[in-house]
């Protein structure tokens, strides 16, 4: 029960490693606000975690727009008296394009969405954590924001600047009882990177390239990706702040 008390928001919380963080928090002991766009998916997502015993809620927020952010805080404070800790993990991926024919439209929609998201989640969890003496954010980068092999130009400038975020944040409310890190994972077996595989030319070896650019040779999971979410979460490191950590099979050892 390393959550025992906490109250946490997960963004993306309906799939992928939004649910899967979601259902350990909730076995850890925490209450979740489950936030998506997806109410069939999230609103599954908070009976799952409800019918195994632990406490959830489900809010609709698009991750782009302020004031469902800024509602999306006030809904866990309002239900569970307070907020603890904020997984900033909803966000979309650009399908592989040359740069030179990306469409503007979709970098903006990328941007907006990843960072912009970030940024707006960031800004009213920390209005909360000072209102009640700290809090811990853990923002979903990507090895995308160290390593890349091109052709995903808005999603890895979204997260290379949520790296960059992290940082700021990290540094100027260290002093305020408030943690911030991010994950930034590798090939993850979610809904997103299989979408990238169905809009793939030769989805074989696109595979195939993520394969053999991992030196573990496989996916991770979103499981995996939940307990290293739930470590920079916890008191466990509770001396750690600032940090973009790696989960990428050792992709950037390479």
């Amino acid at each position: 029960m390393r959550l025992n008390g906490k109250v946490a928001i997960i963004t993306g919380g309906a799939s992928g490693m939004g649910r899967s963080t979601a259902i350990l928090f909730a076995r850890e002991g925490a209450c979740v606000v489950v936030a998506d766009v997806d109410r069939s998916a999230g609103e599954q997502a908070v009976a799952e975690i409800t019918a195994a015993g632990g406490k959830a809620i489900f809010q609709s927020c698009d991750m782009q727009v302020e004031s469902q952010v800024e509602e999306l805080v006030k809904t866990a404070e309002a239900h569970f008296g307070k907020l603890d800790i904020l997984f900033n993990n909803a966000g979309i991926e650009q399908p592989r394009t040359p740069s030179d024919e990306l469409d503007t439209a979709l970098f903006e929609r990328v941007i907006d969405v990843n960072l912009k998201g970030t940024f707006l989640g960031c800004k009213y969890a920390i209005q909360s954590f000072l209102r009640n003496g700290g809090g811990v954010i853990v923002n979903n980068s990507s090895v995308s924001a160290y390593a890349n092999v091109g052709c995903n130009l808005s999603y890895a400038a979204s997260k290379g600047a949520i790296m960059s975020l992290t940082r700021v944040l990290a540094i100027e409310y260290a002093r305020r009882k408030i943690r911030v890190n991010a994950i930034c994972p590798g090939v993850i077996d979610t809904g997103m990177n299989r979408r990238n595989l169905d809009l793939a030319e030769d989805p074989a070896a696109l595979e195939q390239a993520w394969m053999s650019a991992t030196p573990m040779g496989r996916m991770g999971t979103g499981e995996e990706i939940a307990e290293t979410v739930l470590y920079l979460a916890s008191d466990q490191s509770s001396f750690t702040t600032g940090i973009g950590l790696l989960i990428d099979g050792g992709r950037v050892a390479t």
